[in-house]
C-alpha cells in the first residue's frame, strides 16, 4: 500500500463510510441523489467536511442547481457542502482518497458504470471504509437491462454490502407495484432499499439549493434520512 494510501486509510479510519453512488443508466437520478445525500450529511452531521464529487465523466449541472459559491476549485452550497470535481482520468479509488487526504469524506457520483467500478469497489482501500449505493429506476426496462450488471456485482461480493436506491424521477403510473417488484427482486441480496417517491422540486428541474429542500415533501425526507442512516458505516457508528 502506497503512503498515500495509508495515510487516506488512516483518515477515514474516525470518519463515516465515503459513499460510491453508480446509476443503473442514465437519467435515473444518481447526481442528484449523491448531491442530496452529501447535502443532507452536511447539515445533519459532517458540516463542511462533507464533499460532493462528480466523477461521472459527464456535464452536470448540479453546482449550477446547488448554486455553488467561493473558490473554484471547491465550491460551496449554502449549507455548506464542498462541490468538487475529480481530476480528469482519476480512479475512484484516487479520488476518495484524495477527499480523504483533505479531512473530508466524499459522496462520489460514479455516473453509469456499474461494471467499470467493481474494480475500485473491490479494492482493499475502501472494501471497509465505502458504502457502495446503485441508483435504479422503476421501470421494467431499466430493471432488465440492470440484470446483468448486479449478477456481477454479487459475483464480486459487492452487491450484499450495497444499498439500492429505488428512484422515481418522474411521476409514473403504478409506481408502488412497480417499487415491489424491484425490493422483491434485489431486497434480500443487499444490504438495504430505499425508495424515493417522484418530487415535484427535483422533477421541476431546476433548484435544488437549501431555499428548494425547505420545500420537499415531507416523504423525501423520510427517504433522505433512511439513506443517510443506511450509508453511515460503522465508523461513525
Amino acid at each position: 500500500m502506497s503512503d498515500t494510501s495509508v495515510q487516506g486509510a488512516q483518515q477515514a479510519a474516525a470518519m463515516p463510510h465515503a459513499v460510491v453512488v453508480v446509476g443503473s443508466a442514465g437519467g435515473v437520478g444518481t447526481s442528484v441523489i449523491s448531491a442530496l445525500l452529501a447535502e443532507y450529511r452536511a447539515a445533519t452531521t459532517l458540516g463542511a467536511a462533507s464533499w460532493w464529487v462528480d466523477a461521472s465523466g459527464n456535464d452536470c449541472d448540479i453546482e449550477l442547481r446547488l448554486q455553488g459559491r467561493g473558490d473554484p476549485s471547491l465550491l460551496r452550497s449554502e449549507l455548506g457542502t464542498g462541490l468538487h470535481l475529480a481530476a480528469e482520468g482519476a480512479s475512484v479509488v484516487d479520488t476518495v482518497e484524495e477527499v480523504w487526504g483533505n479531512g473530508a469524506v466524499p459522496v462520489v457520483d460514479a455516473g453509469a458504470r456499474l461494471l467499470t467500478s467493481l474494480a475500485d469497489l473491490t479494492d482493499d482501500v475502501l472494501i471497509d471504509k465505502v458504502t457502495p449505493v446503485i441508483v435504479l429506476g422503476v421501470r421494467p426496462d431499466l430493471l432488465n437491462r440492470a440484470r446483468p450488471f448486479l449478477s456481477e456485482w454479487h459475483k464480486a461480493g459487492v452487491l450484499e454490502r450495497s444499498v439500492v436506491v429505488i428512484n422515481n424521477p418522474v411521476p409514473l403510473p403504478n409506481q408502488a407495484s412497480l417499487r415491489t417488484l424491484l425490493i422483491d427482486t434485489v431486497g434480500a441480496s443487499v444490504a438495504a432499499v430505499v425508495g424515493f417517491d417522484y418530487e415535484p422540486v427535483l422533477g421541476s428541474g431546476l433548484a435544488m439549493g437549501r431555499v428548494a429542500q425547505e420545500k420537499f415533501l415531507p416523504a423525501t425526507w423520510v427517504s433522505l434520512q433512511a439513506l443517510a442512516r443506511a450509508t453511515q458505516g460503522t465508523a461513525a457508528q
